[in-house]
């Protein structure tokens, strides 16, 4: 169980996420960071305190925020450090410094956001066993990754980074999406189509705040072999408890079909029964009257 009762900020985030690593990257760049939780998989507790009921989570006081984008520019914005006397404002490093560099930034984060996460995250479910392994999806997903990065490449080819000639936030959200994706499919064939990005990826992958959250950047010399699928314990489960539900329900349909079939049955031989009996009757009433007229 979880105790909420702090005014520190706090961060709840899943282990294998990306972008909960991203955000603890994030915070290696602030000079107070929050208190950080990991977790396996989402807290049911936590989630009812989350506006949306999602993860990531951060409890700033009495209130709590969820998303990635709105996480880290709230912990950037309420971040200041006073070093030798000196103010120092942690927006103008990673937020820009001024209205036209935060607006770049926050066109390129929501351009990975949106354009390049969602086919990262179906890389990695396919090659990790989170679905069941399709070679046409997975070989399509990462031809338009490479699509996707063309235009990051294009980007990046007059420019050091993304939106400044110092790292940024965008910068280290591109990297951090792509970290998986650089260590076990892109290999040096594909790597060739993208060499921007590369270039830019290969600087950020190898600072120390970088690996000390995603470890070490391996190039990728053969595609990695997906791992097979193993469905996740409750959902493995409620399909149990379905498939139980519905051989019941058939089981009890098939039991009142039976009865209705049962009570059809006897109904009709009830009917057979005092039809053949009416006509006896009759035939015995037709009888007699013959024998008063003799």
């Amino acid at each position: 169980m979880v105790t909420l009762e702090t005014t520190k900020d706090i961060f709840f985030g899943l282990e294998d996420c990306d972008l909960c690593k991203f955000i603890e990257l994030v915070t290696k760049f602030l000079p107070l960071p929050p208190t950080i939780i990991k977790m396996k998989k989402p807290n049911k507790e936590l989630l009812s305190y989350s506006p949306t009921k999602t993860f990531p989570l951060l409890k700033s006081g009495d209130e709590f925020i969820t998303g990635c984008l709105p996480i880290v520019r709230y912990l950037i914005k309420s971040s200041k450090d006073v070093s030798d006397g000196v103010l120092l404002d942690n927006r103008k490093i990673l937020l820009g410094k001024n209205l036209k560099e935060e607006a770049a930034i926050e066109t390129w984060t929501n351009y990975i956001f949106a354009s390049i996460t969602p086919i990262t995250c179906e890389i990695k479910a396919q090659l990790y066993g989170k679905k069941k392994f399709e070679k046409e999806i997975l070989d399509m997903a990462i031809k338009d990754l490479i699509e996707v990065l063309k235009t990051v490449n294009e980007r990046l080819k007059l420019n050091t980074f993304l939106t400044s000639n110092k790292i940024q936030l965008a910068d280290l959200m591109l990297v951090s999406v792509l970290f998986k994706c650089f260590n076990d499919v892109l290999t040096e064939d594909k790597l060739e189509l993208i060499p921007n990005v590369t270039r830019m990826f290969k600087f950020i992958s190898h600072m120390k705040k970088f690996e000390d959250i995603f470890g070490k950047y391996t190039p990728c010399k053969e595609q990695k072999t997906p791992e097979p699928f193993v469905e996740p314990k409750e959902e493995k489960e409620k399909e149990e408890k379905k498939d139980k539900k519905n051989k019941k329900e058939k089981g009890e349909k098939g039991n009142k079909e039976g009865e209705e079939q049962d009570k059809k049955g006897n109904k009709k031989n009830k009917d057979k029964k005092e039809k053949k009996d009416k006509n006896k009757k009759d035939k015995n009433e037709k009888d007699e009257k013959a024998e008063e007229k003799k």
